[in-house]
Parts: structure tokens; sequence; C-alpha cells
């Protein structure tokens, strides 16, 4: 569990502020919660996170399956939103869920990409370690 949100003001600002965006949350490759915009709260992003994560293994594994050269962002149009994934920086995810069926795609996913590729560096987040226990430190 994490209770800091040291990118949030960056994840409003890049995000948050985009028309059609509900909520945006950063996050370790393996679900654990960094930063989320103020549209989230702690624990609906915690979930989101872990959720997300689980939707980009799938994504990853059908990549493997089918030999499509590497996942770049994954997408899931519901029927009252849709939900992109993509890639933020070292072992870390963006996800990003829309406030509608119909909000611009292209711009949300531009916004996203400027934001990871501007900042990716400050994103990174360092790969869990297994603790002596057998279990991941955290």
């Amino acid at each position: 569990m994490t209770t800091g949100n040291e990118l949030g003001w960056l994840l409003d600002r890049s995000l948050g502020s985009v028309e059609g965006v509900r909520h945006a949350v950063l996050m370790s490759s393996d679900g654990l919660l960094h930063s989320r915009t103020s549209g989230i709260g702690q624990d609906d992003a915690e979930k989101f996170a872990a959720i997300t994560a689980a939707v980009r293994a799938a994504a990853l594994a059908y990549d493997e399956e089918t030999g499509g050269g590497g996942t770049r962002q994954a997408l899931i149009e519901l029927t009252h939103h849709v939900g992109l994934i993509t890639q933020a920086g070292g072992n870390t995810m963006l996800s990003v869920q829309t406030t509608g069926p119909d909000a611009d795609i292209g711009l949300i996913t531009q916004h996203m990409l400027e934001l990871a590729q501007r900042v990716g560096h400050e994103m990174k987040v360092a790969p869990r370690q297994p603790s002596g226990s057998g279990l991941p430190a955290t």
C-alpha cells in the first residue's frame, strides 16, 4: 500500500485537466500504486492499479503468444468509458479512465505519451525485491 502521492500534482496538471479524463494513476508494473489524480481516492486508486497490472499482464501474454513484437498500449472499450494503459518509465505504467465512450482517445493518448516522454525519468519506480521470507518486500 502506498499512502504518498508525490507526483499527483503532475498527473493532475498533465492529465486531470484534459477533457474526457475521469482519473489517472501511476503504478509499478506489478500494480503498486505510486501516484494518482485528485479525481480518485486512495483506496479506489489502489484497486485500479492492481486491476491495471492484471490487464497489462494479459496484454503481454497476448503479445508473446501472437508475436506482436512488444506491447505499446492497451485499450479497453467498455459501454460507459474507455481504459488506456501505457508504459510511463522504467517499471512504471500510467492508466487512465475516460469520462465516457465518446472521449477523444487520440487527445488523451497524446497527453499520456507526452507526459511519459517528458518526465519518464521522474516516474521510474524500482522493482520490488523479494524479502528473505519469500514474500515481496514493499
